[in-house]
Formats: structure tokens, sequence, C-alpha cells
């Protein structure tokens, strides 16, 4: 009994004692294969490395974080297969056309192409002897042609890329030559992915909507998009490609990235990339309009993308290559400005002097730099919401937000979200920006561009228990100045040596798009003739001012000029001038016998465009015309750039010009009388950006057009009539500040018996001309100075 009964536990012993050896060398076995399936010997055959382990597609790669130095995947790995060979990453397989070789080949060359860590050529039809332009690397391949859909070029191209490079570079991608690819952010997304698998990566496609169905694609069946670019891994290319002969004998569709990516799919296993993250790295901005540009580049969407697609316009190839360097040189800058602030944080910690520069650009922001210690020293905010800014310097206050404010404010917002959501990943949410609510915005000429913004924001929580909430945030900014830099410009100098001078003048003009209808020299320019015509009624003092100027710059000069005066009577028989006027022309007539001066006598009421009108009705078709108000007084550089600017047939000039203030509240305080008219600044008058009375034209334009709307009685209404009218014709209008031209302050008079439209016009004008924000604002102050017990 007692020895059964040792006998029993001995045998129990040794089954708890073999269960346990068992386990253990169970788990050392299993922890030694899963070494193996992790890491294959690098000289295994291909049958080894597929039968031992199960290859992540790359959408496991991407949401993992693969390509991200701060992810997941960026912890050390194993060299991948073959050694560093420093740009030899990736082979850029660019399909083109013969049409397309000097456009858009060309602009994909000499932009984005520079940047890419390896090899670029681009494939169009077989034409050995063809044009190549210079630097640019093409491919011709036997019995290949450019016809739509290129299914056989694309495939023979992938071909071509494995007999001649496979062993050579990592990665290949098949590219058009309307996208845009980021050779950086290639190279860095690149590295961090493992090239030794079969990986098949790009913005997956189903095919549109009307195509659902037809593009014979199972369940779980997907294929990478061509326009913004496919790539594969040197070991999908090893696999696909020598079954190319059977995939092109069995086509479904007529599109040659379905078919590639079926025939990937079949020989490889893989699919593209499922990952939600690879349609915003491979960027297509297809819309319905089919415009075939990214217009808009200060997007989320353009800073966070590898490749873009699509740009079929090589001027926008250009200005999107150009935006991005703009911005890596600001992110350059920052950089900078950062570091001169750690100098001189550590030069405080170290009780040493920082340097001039660097205690300059190392100041922290701040909107707090500078205390004014009176008025003027104010330096001014505006006022802006979604759609305008309101500017207390300007006449016209309500403006919409100018298109470089607006680029600012989304380059500056895209910023500061990005720093905001950098590691939202790992927290599980993100910010998302929706509108500006209101803020202010000026610029600090000792340290740049400030903003206070009140944005809307969206708080999205993706992680535990799913919300989005609207928050409004504040927002502090401040875009620091860098560096002084000076630039050395060529002076086109007028001398002796004529050819090289007129050489760079060309090259100035093609650069600056200036009209080669017109030099721009303006002392080369026909002196033509430009006819005067000023409508008016009484007003005999202000003429006597107008012809005073005219003298000095016309008549002295012998400028070939012409003036008719369109004279209406007064209705009232003693305010009537029209004997006084009459006879102070006929003085100045007797004065320059050669000279060209007209009244023409007009019964009836005063009507600007009626005036006008008949004043064109005295000259021929061919007669360059300056329609002029009495208020004005101009230089004789109004008169070149009248005949410079107006084209026959062409385009008719609106010089912006700049008007008095009231002179009695512009220098109240000053004792000496102003009288230099051409006194240009913000206090003395302003630029009269909605004013369409002074043109110049040629008759025959004015005419085609439709001329005035002779119905309009009254004040205004009747230029801003014709602008419109020209706006809608085929003849351009040129609108520029012309310093040459004021236009003499006068009282405003509004009649009441005007119609609504034209008397509110008429109010705002006349409040305009009283004098800047500053200045009424100024002289309301010094009338009702704050009193110290006022606590508001």
């Amino acid at each position: 009994m007692l020895w059964t009964r040792r006998a029993g536990m001995t045998a129990r012993a040794r089954m708890v004692v073999g269960l346990c050896a068992g386990l253990f060398l169970g788990f050392t076995l299993a922890s030694w294969l899963v070494v193996q399936r992790a890491d294959p010997p690098r000289g295994g055959s291909l049958g080894t490395r597929v039968g031992c382990r199960r290859d992540p597609t790359a959408a496991e790669l991407l949401s993992s974080g693969a390509g991200d130095p701060g992810g997941p995947a960026s912890t050390p790995k194993k060299e991948s297969a073959g050694p560093e060979r420093g740009k030899n990453l990736v082979y850029v397989g660019v399909m083109t056309a013969k049409k397309y070789l000097d456009s858009r080949a060309v602009a994909a060359y000499e932009t984005w192409q520079k940047h890419i860590p390896g090899k670029v050529e681009f494939y169009s039809a077989y034409d050995p002897n063809g044009f190549s332009p210079d630097g640019l690397s093409r491919v011709n391949i036997p019995g290949v042609d450019d016809a739509y859909p290129p299914q056989k070029k694309s495939f023979l191209m992938l071909k071509y890329m494995h007999d001649h490079y496979l062993d050579q570079y990592d990665w290949f991608m098949r590219a058009d030559d309307d996208v845009y690819i980021k050779g950086d952010k290639l190279e860095k997304f690149l590295r961090g992915v493992n090239s030794t698998r079969p990986l098949y990566i790009g913005q997956t496609g189903l095919g549109s909507p009307e195509e659902f169905g037809r593009l014979s694609l199972d369940a779980g069946e997907n294929f990478c998009m061509g326009g913004p670019g496919m790539i594969m891994s040197r070991e999908t290319l090893r696999r696909m490609v020598p079954n190319i002969s059977w995939c092109l004998k069995h086509l479904y569709t007529t599109h040659e990235d379905v078919e590639i990516g079926r025939c990937i799919q079949k020989f490889t296993g893989v699919a593209c990339t499922w990952a939600y993250e690879s349609q915003h790295l491979f960027f297509n901005d297809y819309k319905n309009d089919k415009k075939g540009r990214i217009e808009n580049l200060h997007t989320v969407g353009v800073q966070r993308a590898i490749t873009m697609h699509p740009n079929k316009h090589p001027p926008y190839q250009y200005r999107l290559h150009n935006y991005l360097l703009s911005q890596r040189m600001h992110n350059l800058r920052q950089r900078t400005l950062n570091m001169h602030r750690e100098v001189k944080v550590m030069s405080q910690l170290l009780l040493e002097d920082a340097t001039e520069m660097d205690a300059k650009l190392g100041d922290v922001p701040s909107l707090m730099h500078f205390t004014p210690r009176e008025t003027a020293e104010v330096l001014t905010w505006q006022y802006l919401n979604n759609r305008q800014v309101y500017a207390a310097k300007d006449l016209q206050p309500r403006q919409a937000i100018p298109k470089a404010l607006r680029a600012g404010l989304d380059d500056i917002i895209m910023q500061m979200m990005e720093m905001i959501n950098r590691h939202s990943r790992t927290r599980g949410r993100i910010i998302d920006y929706k509108d500006i609510q209101y803020g202010y915005w000026r610029v600090n000429p000792m340290y740049g561009a400030e903003y206070v913004l009140d944005l809307l924001l969206l708080y999205r929580k993706h992680k535990g228990k799913k919300i989005n909430v609207p928050v409004r945030r504040h927002a502090y900014l401040q875009q620091a100045f860098s560096h002084i830099q000076f630039m050395e410009e060529e002076t086109i100098m007028k001398g002796r040596s004529s050819q090289p001078d007129r050489a760079a003048l060309g090259n100035v003009q093609k650069r600056h798009l200036v009209d080669k209808s017109r030099t721009a020299d303006l002392s080369s320019i026909d002196t033509e003739t430009v006819h005067f015509i000023i409508p008016l009624v009484g007003r005999l003092q202000t003429l006597k001012q107008f012809l005073e100027n005219y003298e000095r710059t016309c008549l002295r000069t012998n400028e070939k000029v012409k003036l008719l005066i369109v004279l209406f009577k007064s209705r009232h028989k003693q305010q009537d001038q029209s004997s006084e006027i009459q006879k102070l022309v006929g003085q100045y007539q007797d004065m320059y016998p050669t000279a060209h001066l007209r009244i023409l006598f007009v019964a009836g009421e005063f009507s600007r465009g009626l005036g006008l009108e008949l004043g064109v009705s005295q000259f021929t078709n061919t007669s360059l015309l300056f329609f002029c108000d009495v208020d004005l007084v101009f230089q004789q550089s109004l008169l070149q750039r009248i005949r410079a600017k107006t084209i026959l047939g062409q385009q008719a000039y609106y010089p912006i010009v700049f008007s008095q203030y009231d002179p009695s509240v512009v220098h109240r305080n000053s004792s000496v009388s102003i009288r230099n008219n051409f006194l240009l600044t913000k206090d003395t008058g302003y630029w009269r950006f909605y004013g369409f009375g002074t043109v110049s034209l040629y008759a025959a334009d004015f005419i085609r057009v439709g001329q005035f709307d002779t119905s309009i009685q009254g004040w205004g209404m009747e230029d801003v009539d014709l602008f419109d009218k020209f706006v809608r014709s085929d003849i351009k209008t040129f609108r520029v500040k012309d310093p040459g031209v004021v236009h003499v302050f006068h009282s405003v008079a509004c009649d009441t018996h005007l119609e609504e439209k034209q008397y509110q016009m008429c109010l705002g004008t006349k409040a305009g001309t009283y004098g800047s924000a500053a200045t009424l604002s100024k002289l309301w102050l010094d009338r009702h100075p704050q009193r110290p017990d006022d606590s508001r």
C-alpha cells in the first residue's frame, strides 16, 4: 500500500516535470521561429522568403507610421537589401508624349526633377532621332507610340525599368508629366519603408461612380491611381514584370493604372495601400471643372503631399515650384530665428553679451515691444473678419481682404494648426480650423507683421468616446523679420553703348510682361495730339486756375494738345459767367496764336455726359481724347502716360487721381499757406480709387462701347456706366495711380432732389474730402480732451 502510493506520486511528478519541460521547449522553439521569420537570411531564395513570413501590406506600414520619424515605424530596423547608395534610392519613369516634350516635360525637368534622390527619365513614342531638350533624359522603347490609352507604353516602361535598373534602385515610380513630386518628402517616406517586401503604394482607386462595377474588380481589389503616381518596391517589380505578356493579353478595361494594379495583385499578392493617409500623401486635385491645374496653394493638402496632380499647364508647375521654395525659405528663416533666440538665452545664462544681431533677432515674440509716448507714435491696428478688412487710414474703410493679406493669413494659420496638431496622433484627437471670427493685424516696421485672431475651431476626439465640439480660441501671432539682405540691381544706362542697353531693356520688358506694342522709353513715343474736353457751367475762378496750369504745362512747352470747353449757360442769368469765360479764353488765344483753344456753347440743363459726347463729335474717330475736369492740375508726365497707355482698339487709360483734402483742416495750424498741389501724402489727400470720370481714350473706342447714358441726370453715375461698358467689351482698361494729376479741393454740394443712389454717392464723396481719419480723430481729441475723472 505504501509502495503503491509512492509510485503514484512519482508518476504524477514525472508528468508535471514533463509538461513544464514541453512548455519551455515549445516557447523557445516558437521564439526562434519568430526571429527567423522577422529577419530571414539575406541570401535566401525567393521561395524561402515568401514561405517563411507574411509580408504586411503598405496600408499596414502607412497606418503604423511608416515614413514618419516620430511614428512607431521609426524604430531601428535591419539594413535593407543592398548597401546604401546615396542618391540611388528611387527611379522615376515619367510618361509623356512627343508633343509635350518641350512643355510639360521641360517644366518637370526644371522644377522637381532635380530634387529626386535617384534618376528620372521620360518615356514617349519611339523616335531615336527626335527632339530631346538639353539635359532631359529620354528613353526610346521600340514598338511604343503615344496612342491613348497608353497601356502598352506603361507596361513596357515597367519592363524597361526591370531590365536596366532592377539592381540599382530600391524603389521604382511610374509618374505622369503633369505631376509634381517633392523629392525631400519622397526620400524621407521611402527610407522608412522596407523595400525588400513586395509593396505597391499610391492613392487607392476604385474607379469613378459611373464606372463602379465595370472595372472587373473583386471584393478587396483596388489599384493605385496613375495620376499622382504609383510606387513599387524592387521585389514587386521582380515578381510582376516576368508576367507582363500574360497581363497584356488579359486586359479588361482601357485604364492602364487599373490593369497594372490587377497584374500586380495577381502575381505578387499585394494590393494598393488602403491607408487613409495615402489620399493626402498622393494628392489628386481633379475637379469637375477639368481645368487641370492646382490653383489654391495655401492649403494643408499642398503642405502634406508627397506628389500633387495635375498641373497640365507649365506656368502653374513653375508657380507651384516657386511657392514651395518660398515655404522652404520661410522654414529656414524660422530655424535661423530660433537659433538666434537660443544664442541670446545662452549668453544671458553665461553672463556674456550677445552680439548685436543675436540681441536683435533673438527677441522673444511680443506685441508690446514698443510703448508710444504720444498719439502720433501709435501703430494702428486694422480690423478684419473672414471676408473684409477695415482700415482707418483709407477713404473707404471697408474693403475686401487683399490677396497678399489673404495668402499671408492662410499660411500663418496653416502653420499654427500644424504646430497645434503636431502630436495629435498619439493623443487621439485633432483640431480643425474652420474660420476667422474676427481679428486685428498691423505691420510693425521694427519687428514684422502682428496678428490678434479670434478663431473658430472644431475639436475632434477619435479615441475612446468620440466627440466633435466647436470651440473658439485666441491666437497672438507674429511673423518676425529676418536679417537685412542687400541685392545688386543692374541699372539700365542711356549713353553711347545703346545696343546693350536696348537688350537689357528688352529683358526687363519680358520679365515684367510689359505690353510690347509700346516701348518703355516714353521719350521715343510719337507726340500724338491729346484733345482735352472739359464740360463746364460757371466756375470762372476755378477755370482761371486750370488755365494757369495748362499754360505752364502745355502752352509754354509747345505740347501737341488741343483744348475744347463745352460751356453750358447757367439757368440763373445773374450767375451766368459765359461772357467772362469767353473773354478769359480769348486772352490766352491772343497770347498763344498757334494754340488750339475753343469754346462750344450748349443750351439747356448741364449734363456732363451730354457735354462730353458733344465734345467727342467735334473730332475724328482716330483722335486721342482726354475727358478732364476743370478741378484738375497736371504735369507734363501725364501727357506722356496718356499717349503710352491709350491704344486704339485695345486699351483705355483710367488714371487713379490723387484728390486733396480740405486745406483748412489739413493746414489749420500752419502759418504759411501751402501752395504745392503735388504734395502727395496720406494727410494731404487720398487716391480716388472709385473715381472713373478722368479717362483717356480714342473716339472710335468711345463710340464702339456705346458712349454715355445721357438719360442720367445730375451728379455722377454716367462715368461709372461708361467704365462698366468698357469692362464688358473686349477693350482693356488700364488703371494705375498717376502722380502727375491732382484733383484740387473744392466744396461739394449735394442736391437733395437727386436720385437716392446718386445722393448717397455724393454724400460719401463729400464726407471723404474733409480730411484723413487720423487728422479728423486728432482734431476731435484736441477739441474733446479726456477729463481726469472720466472712467471710460
